[in-house]
């Protein structure tokens, strides 16, 4: 019985971790393969990502340590985020 407790526990706790990806709207534009810069002076360095845009909004889905953070252009355009650094 303890361990049914705490599986539905840790299921509640990663439930609410996972959905705590913050969203950021940026603007963005290209600055070579897989290299963006926003207006705000941060760099988002993406994967196979061939969006092509000289100065765009676009929504940054990003927790720091998650594999699922994206950058999600208003063209519709999804693409994977390795990481954001200034």
């Amino acid at each position: 019985m303890k361990t049914g407790k705490w599986l539905v526990v840790l299921l509640a706790v990663g439930t609410v971790v996972s959905v705590c990806a913050e969203m950021y709207r940026v603007n963005v534009r290209r600055v070579d393969q897989d290299l963006y810069k926003t207006s705000e002076g941060f760099f988002i360095q993406t994967k196979y990502c061939y969006e092509y845009t000289y100065g765009d909004d676009a929504v940054l889905r990003y927790e720091r340590y998650s594999y699922d953070n994206k950058l999600i252009f208003d063209s519709g355009t999804t693409c994977e985020v390795a990481k954001v650094f200034r």
